[in-house]
């Protein structure tokens, strides 16, 4: 029996409740609701953390974070764990990535050759990586160079609907159009070699900021006032560490200060949730 090739689609801080599998009726994801209904959906499915390191050296090594000793963003994961990419790669199939890996540290200080990031044996052989799709700390971004070689360089302009959002790139631009291209040309290429793959497709959207591109976005204006506001109890950031609370005679601390509860309109949070499901509405194209 011939074995099987494995596509495997990790998106960023997506939530189960935007796609339309599963009752949103807001967003649009014909795609990803047909795999849903045409495979096996796992309700009962929890990430063993809510951060970006942590969870994926979880899932890649089939081990929790404090037994891998992935724990927290910025911290490696020993050269001794084993991926389940090296283990299907030790089994003769061709791994390919495109995109975020972040098992290690993505500091300028800690990157690895070429000014990316470090690797373990992790069984890719294929490794076109991007860890982000705008112009954070890490040195190197594979992304970009995709974008330089049509004349164009990412950007990310202010929104006129909201100072909360803003839009980057057009879908046929975005860094998640790069990750389907590459993917493309991976199985093209593994298609002459009659072997089994896995390829990686693991995207920075929907992970924050909200940026979706402008023509996703406008889909989502007429019906705005019908999004739902998140649900919240009164006095529950009252407990929270200092930087993560607004603070409107100071400005606010830490990095999205200017999306903290207290500093948005009703308008502003309805943008910022139509922004991020027009991103997983551009995932599914």
């Amino acid at each position: 029996m011939p074995r099987p090739n494995i596509l495997w689609i990790c998106t960023d801080q997506q939530r189960f409740d935007t796609l339309g599998c599963y009752g949103n009726p807001f967003v649009h994801t014909p795609h990803l609701d047909r795999l849903a209904q045409e495979g096996t959906r796992f309700d009962l499915a929890f990430s063993q953390s809510p951060v970006c390191t942590p969870s994926r050296a979880a899932f890649l090594t089939g081990r929790y974070p404090r037994t891998c000793l992935g724990r927290q963003n910025g911290a490696d994961i020993p050269d001794r764990e084993v991926l389940v990419t090296r283990l299907l790669a030790e089994a003769g199939y061709t791994c390919g990535l495109a995109g975020k890996l972040h098992l290690r540290a993505c500091h300028p200080s800690h990157l690895g050759p070429g000014g990316i990031e470090s690797r373990i044996d992790d069984g890719y052989a294929v490794f076109h990586w991007s860890h982000h799709n705008g112009p954070m700390r890490p040195a190197a971004n594979e992304y970009w160079d995709w974008l330089a070689e049509q004349g164009l360089e990412f950007r990310n302009e202010p929104s006129g609907e909201s100072r909360c959002i803003s839009h980057a790139m057009t879908g046929e631009t975005s860094q998640t159009a790069w990750c389907a291209a590459k993917f493309a040309d991976f199985a093209r290429a593994q298609a002459q070699t009659g072997q089994p793959w896995l390829f990686s497709v693991n995207l920075f959207d929907p992970h924050h900021s909200f940026d979706a591109p402008r023509a996703y976005l406008e889909r989502y204006l007429p019906q705005l006032d019908d999004i739902p506001l998140p649900t919240r109890r009164e006095g529950e950031l009252a407990d929270k560490p200092r930087w993560q609370r607004y603070d409107s005679e100071r400005g606010g601390y830490g990095l999205e200060r200017r999306l903290a509860w207290d500093a948005m309109t009703d308008r502003d949070r309805r943008l910022v949730r139509a922004s991020y499901w027009a991103m997983c509405d551009l995932i599914d194209d």
